[in-house]
């Protein structure tokens, strides 16, 4: 078997036993991934694209490095995603300001106002695509069921319009079983396009900051798509970089 195991990680071998990459693998709501592989120093990028397609066909690969996705792709793979996970320690947050007249942070929740100012937030041309019924599902599940994760409800939190309708939220869950520390993890912020240029985004994204430390958890990260105009927010904000996530689907033997 060309992967072995490693006490921090797994090493993956050429045909010949040289060690070629460090990686993770895990499972991603069933699909087996293999994570964070990097070349070790000295080995071509394309010598582990190649060894990669062969030992992980029909899986997810992600990795940090440009070089190793590039290689990928001069094989004729398309990259599936390139984003950057983020991380805030939780230091130096400042007080939640007093909303405007008639606006509210209301308790964390799931209903068709939310649904709809969703699907217009998430349009075809937002980098992380459309929203979908398949989205509408995921985080229907999550209120109704706490599956596949559960929210963490003091970082969690609906922007309610002076109506009283759902206008935007932020989504949260932790500590979650995808990274190697101890977190909370964003799953979604979005505001409605009625309610977009007034600080809502920041003010959702400060509630859970502070939500995440009241929940005990030492940190909140999230992942930004390339191309995102977020990420200029999550800046802002004190989130730095801790991860680059670029991901190609390996085609099945």
């Amino acid at each position: 078997m060309p992967v072995h195991p490693d006490p921090a990680s797994f090493l993956l071998y050429g045909d010949d036993g040289t060690p070629l990459a460090a990686l993770r693998l895990k499972d991603d709501d069933g699909e087996r991934v293999a994570a964070r592989v990097r070349p070790l120093p000295g080995i071509p990028a394309s010598r582990v694209a190649a060894q990669a397609r062969r030992d992980f066909a029909g899986m997810r690969l992600e990795t940090p490095d440009d070089a190793l996705l590039a290689a990928f792709v001069a094989t004729g793979l398309e990259p599936r995603r390139a984003a950057t996970e983020m991380i805030h320690d939780l230091s130096g947050l400042p007080a939640p300001r007093d909303l405007p007249d008639g606006w509210s942070l209301a308790e964390p929740g799931w209903d068709e106002d939310l649904a709809g100012a969703m699907a217009a937030a998430y349009g075809p041309d937002h980098p992380d695509g459309r929203f979908t019924e398949a989205d509408r599902a995921y985080i229907g599940g999550m209120f109704a069921t706490g599956e596949p994760v559960p929210p963490l409800v003091p970082a969690s939190a609906r922007l309610a319009d002076p109506a009283g309708r759902s206008a935007g939220h932020i989504l949260c869950a932790g500590p979650v079983p995808w990274t190697d520390y101890p977190c909370a993890w964003v799953l979604n912020l979005s505001v409605g396009p009625h309610a977009q240029g007034r600080g809502f985004g920041r003010d959702l994204l400060l509630h859970a900051l502070h939500g995440t430390r009241e929940a005990g958890l030492p940190a909140l990260a999230l992942s930004v798509v390339d191309g995102n105009p977020a990420r200029r927010l999550y800046e802002s904000a004190g989130f730095r970089t801790e991860n680059r996530v670029l991901s190609v689907t390996l085609p099945a033997a």
